[in-house]
């Protein structure tokens, strides 16, 4: 693991900090809300949010720090249509179901290249670095015609922080929690070296009730680096990024630790000329999770994934413009027990799509084949209208298809796994009404979903489950009297419909409340957030277990421009010590409080 001195950092960044006028940082605020709004991963180019016909959140960096979020879980769960399921405090596992989907529904993308492990089917984000987010992308509904398999439920793309300044951060908190971190970048003339370095602690609490009553923390060292270079023959990038951590958890099944890694490393080059853009990503990423304890030895998971993928993008008039490209991955897995009939698997990918937008009709869409070695082969398709009532109103309808590769432990593990096993999928629709008059946004959504070939995970793998899903999302953003004003509401009714049982952990209502007020050098913030009953599912004898209740949870922060470029933060989560679960058996944190200090330098 990265050790890192907080001292080392303070002192460093003591010499970086210098003065900055209120007129450039009022400036860069605004130039951070306007990119607030654009999104470049629901339709694989740069759109206006109002102009993908998808259901897409994106939240910038400035956004992050001004929540003061403790991590990525507590990030999405303010997020319309998404919910969090965890396994205790910070650094615990955390399950993410977006529209009723799995936490493997959900791909996650790191600069627009796939992570996570090939074991468990998706990527814990429990462990991932907020630090390192510039901006985040949550994408509803299905996406593989653009990306593939794991996209059914939706996609959650994180672009990495670059930075233009120097830039500290240091907090303290409950539970013993300290963390520290430093980024900066450096130009000279074409060439941008950039980078970041940080470390987390916490002693944390005890997650599991009738569990070992120790407490289970957790540390987390991450270092980035990259450079950008601006050529006659384009525009080349490279990234890296190492993030190690441990943890500690309560188990039935032994192990009570674990070590993390998770290494990113890729290559991008982009070129512009004329009406074509061409894009190249390589890249190479590894994850890791070592699992031992007094119980237990030691148990190795690891996924280690090359990709390659090429895009083209052709503007064919101002109205059209049409999109290709195709996308190789190898994924091998490596572990010390058991051993698997097969380790490895590429994938060969072709895409197309277009987008076409005459100021009041909107089209796209996307059709996509994906063949799995020694797996097969799957076609997906998305198409989408919209149609702009008004200037401000935009209504919108699409529908897409979407699938689900069984992963390695699904497919191999001795006396459970099914080779044979059908990837599950995917059909959904989805109507919805997007409004945006200068500072104020509604978006208004109705979807359903029908999932097939859900894997039932038991004696032996088999896919026989059948769930249909509908809801409805509302978001909106507004000020009144110069309160800042985010609202989302969320409804989800998703039930298995051979056994005629509402999923598991998936709440059939959920609302989110962010309020804040800037007054001369002071702003203020509260937040609150619904979520009511759901269902805990059956036993390991299946038998029904008890429901976990609705609860409400407030926060409060409140943040101090003390000199131009110092800022002073606080916060208070869970405000009313609210004692609640949100996964049976698992306590999760009390009244919170954290303590912060961030230094910019341009």
């Amino acid at each position: 693991m990265l050790k890192l001195s907080l001292l080392t950092l303070a002192v460093v960044s003591s010499f970086a900090v210098v003065a900055n006028t209120p007129q450039t940082l009022a400036a860069k605020s605004t130039d951070d809300a306007a990119l607030e709004h654009i999104s470049i991963y629901a339709n694989r180019q740069s759109k206006a949010v109002a102009e993908t016909l998808s259901s897409v959140t994106v939240i910038n960096r400035d956004e992050i720090i001004r929540r003061q979020v403790r991590d990525l879980p507590a990030l999405l769960q303010q997020v319309a249509g998404v919910s969090v399921a965890r396994d205790g405090g910070r650094g615990q596992n955390s399950s993410v179901f977006i529209r009723g989907g799995s936490s493997g529904h959900t791909l996650v993308l790191l600069d627009g290249v796939r992570i996570g492990s090939a074991t468990l089917g998706y990527q814990s984000l429990a462990m991932v670095p907020v630090a390192l987010i510039e901006k985040i992308e949550i994408i509803r509904g299905p996406k593989a015609a653009w990306y593939g398999s794991d996209a059914l439920g939706g996609v959650i793309a994180i672009t990495s922080h670059q930075g233009e300044k120097v830039e500290f951060n240091a907090s303290l908190g409950s539970n013993k929690l300290a963390e520290v971190g430093l980024s900066g970048s450096q130009k000279s003339g074409d060439l941008t070296l950039f980078g970041s370095v940080g470390t987390a602690m916490a002693d944390g609490f005890s997650a599991k009730i009738g569990a070992d009553p120790d407490d289970d923390g957790f540390e987390q060292s991450y270092l980035n680096a990259g450079a950008e270079y601006q050529t006659q023959a384009g525009l080349w990038r490279w990234y890296s990024q190492l993030n190690d951590g441990f943890y500690q958890y309560d188990s039935d099944f032994g192990g009570d630790m674990a070590d993390t890694k998770q290494d990113s490393h890729q290559l991008d080059w982009s070129l512009s000329r004329g009406a074509f853009s061409h894009q190249l990503k390589l890249a190479h990423s590894i994850d890791s999770d070592i699992s031992y304890g007094l119980r237990s030895p030691e148990s190795l998971f690891e996924t280690k994934r090359d990709e390659a993928a090429y895009q083209l993008t052709y503007v064919l008039n101002a109205q059209l413009n049409l999109l290709t490209g195709a996308n190789w991955y190898q994924e091998e897995v490596q572990k010390n027990a058991p051993n698997y009939s097969a380790d490895s698997r590429d994938n060969q990918s072709a895409f197309a799509g277009f987008a076409f937008d005459n100021n009041n009709w909107l089209f796209d869409g996307a059709v996509r084949h994906d063949n799995f070695t020694n797996y097969g082969s799957k076609n997906t398709y998305q198409l989408s209208a919209g149609y702009q009532l008004t200037s401000e109103l935009t209504a919108r309808f699409s529908q897409g298809s979407a699938f689900k590769v069984p992963t390695f432990n699904d497919l191999y593990w001795p006396k459970y796994g099914n080779p044979l096993l059908k990837p599950e999928e995917s059909l959904a629709r989805e109507l919805g009404l997007n409004y945006q008059l200068s500072a104020v946004t509604v978006d208004f959504v109705v979807f359903d979903r029908d999932l097939t070939n859900l894997i039932q995970r038991g004696q032996q793998n088999t896919n026989v489950l059948l769930a249909s899903i509908k809801g409805a999302e509302l978001s909106a953003a507004f000020a009144i009297h110069d309160f800042e004003q985010r609202l989302s509401y969320g409804f989800l009714d998703g039930k298995d419909e051979k056994t005629g049982l509402k999923l598991v952990k998936r709440p059939e209502h959920k609302i989110s409340w962010l309020n804040s007020k800037t007054y001369q050098d002071w702003t203020f913030s509260t937040e609150a957030l619904y979520q009511s009953r759901s269902f805990s599912g059956k036993d390991w004898q299946g038998n029904l277990q008890p429901e976990l209740g609705s609860y409400v949870i407030w926060s409060a922060g409140v943040a101090y421009q003390w000199q131009p470029g110092i800022t002073l933060r606080a916060k208070l989560d869970n405000l009313f010590d609210k004692t609640y679960q949100t996964n049976l058996g698992y306590r999760q944190a009390g009244l919170e409080f954290v303590l912060g200090v961030q230094m910019l330098a341009f």
